[in-house]
């Protein structure tokens, strides 16, 4: 199953609006047997998290500037990865 998930700036400056404007489309695919947390943070104070269990699919927007952190349950505790949002940026084409 996939999701579309918006990411808006917490605050109404016009600045914040600009950016919003720029939001890029990424796709995140939870390969473990475990359940993941992401989190989506941005420097204008955007956040959000969603649950994403194992072999789901999931589609987020997000500024360019934007961080996902991924976190993972192991033996040895949660391990965390982080990672800028444009690297799961996919192109959005239009069908023909």
């Amino acid at each position: 199953m996939s999701y579309l998930l918006p990411l808006f700036p917490a605050e109404s400056s016009e600045a914040a609006l600009d950016a919003a404007s720029a939001r890029i489309l990424c796709y995140h695919v939870n390969r473990t047997g475990d359940s993941q947390i992401i989190r989506v943070m941005s420097e204008l104070g955007c956040y959000w998290e969603q649950t994403v269990f194992a072999d789901e699919r999931i589609l987020f927007e997000a500024l360019p500037e934007s961080y996902l952190e991924i976190h993972s349950a192991s033996a040895s505790g949660v391990l965390v990865t982080t990672a800028e949002c444009e690297l799961f940026q996919i192109s959005e084409s239009k069908p023909n």
